[in-house]
């Protein structure tokens, strides 16, 4: 689940999971480009790396996912899954997909920006108006022609988005009512200009840092705030360390549920439809869920002692107004009449 971006450079990490990984890979390739035309499935082995706990929505729906596949394939396609980021953070995964060593990957919207900036699209603060807004951008017009550009630029295939849900700011010693309320807090961030930038105009010090490292890194006091959605808070244990959380729903967090170009193009029709058809119908669910999940962790917490403060329309009003330079700096980097669609999509 990091969404950290590591030095271009292959990481030694990365590096032993291609190893692992490399030699089932190539069977996994070589059956694909055996598959006839008839629906009899050969068998094929398939895999999906992604950095959440298998106890996670997200991790769930990847598991409902290889189900899918198997029972509608007569046990012939196996899917196996590689949770909690045993073969390589985001970048990894990214790369790993580039060159074919995965199959399939989940990846934030957030991280796949940084192979195609103009995905920082649904990360731009207070873009979307709710979920269903932010499911109508990536899931109509404006989001395939972000997944045209990124297919077009690395070869990987967007087959759906699931999401985390809306990210909240919490921290261990001070309640965020107001922008003011964020100055000179030490703030771990996502690794990516545009999260770095959101939080330097709320006046804070943000410290990109890898998701695997932010409960030490609370713990300790190193940092003393995050942002991450509210099943993150808690799946992560984050509620433990920290005093406060405010419901400032300030970015989306979509997760791309992509594949290998290189495996999709050795797919037969009979693999690719059962594969298309296994993300679309996993992310209903996926989506469902988490929001259903949210509510109950947030009163989990509140009922432990978490502070839960929810933003008025003025409060609100106050943050996006204080976003008003991050927007006037990505504009031209995403593109002004992406956003404009973005924005005017029902």
């Amino acid at each position: 689940m990091t969404d950290l971006f590591p030095s271009t450079k292959t990481t030694r990490r990365s590096l032993l999971a291609r190893g692992l990984l490399l030699g089932g890979s190539c069977l996994a390739f070589a059956s694909l480009a055996s598959v006839p035309a008839a629906a009899e499935f050969p068998e094929t082995t398939l895999k999906f790396g992604h950095e959440y706990a298998e106890s996670h929505p997200l991790g769930q729906a990847v598991q409902k996912f290889a189900d899918l596949l198997a029972e509608r394939s007569g046990g012939k396609v196996t899917v196996q899954q590689f949770p909690n980021g045993t073969v390589g953070a985001a970048r990894d995964l990214m790369e790993s997909l580039q060159i074919g060593v995965v199959d399939f990957a989940l990846i934030p919207t957030t991280n796949a920006a940084s192979f195609h900036p103009p995905l920082d699209l649904f990360y731009l603060p207070f873009l979307f108006r709710d979920s269903a807004h932010a499911y109508a951008v990536s899931d109509g017009p404006v989001g395939k022609q972000l997944y045209a550009g990124l297919q077009e630029k690395t070869g990987i295939v967007t087959l759906g988005m699931y999401e985390s849900g809306f990210r909240t700011i919490t921290t261990a010693k001070t309640k965020v009512e107001k922008p003011d309320d964020m100055k000179g807090i030490k703030f771990r961030v996502i690794n990516n200009p545009l999260n770095v930038g959101t939080f330097k105009a709320l006046g804070a010090n943000p410290t990109p840092m890898a998701l695997s490292e932010v409960f030490t890194a609370l713990q300790q006091g190193t940092v003393d705030g995050q942002d991450n959605p509210v099943g993150n808070v808690k799946a992560f244990g984050y509620d433990k360390v920290q005093k406060f959380i405010t419901l400032s729903n300030h970015q989306w967090a979509g997760i791309m549920v992509l594949a290998s170009g290189k495996t999709m193009d050795a797919a037969s029709p009979e693999l690719r439809k059962l594969i298309e058809d296994g993300v679309r119908e996993t992310q209903t669910w996926e989506r469902k869920e988490i929001n259903t999940v949210e509510a109950s962790y947030l009163a989990e917490m509140q009922q432990a002692g978490m502070t839960v403060t929810r933003l008025t329309p003025d409060q609100a009003t106050a943050f996006q107004k204080a976003m008003e330079p991050v927007w006037s700096q990505y504009g031209t980097k995403i593109g002004d009449a992406l956003i404009k669609a973005a924005v005017e999509t029902k």
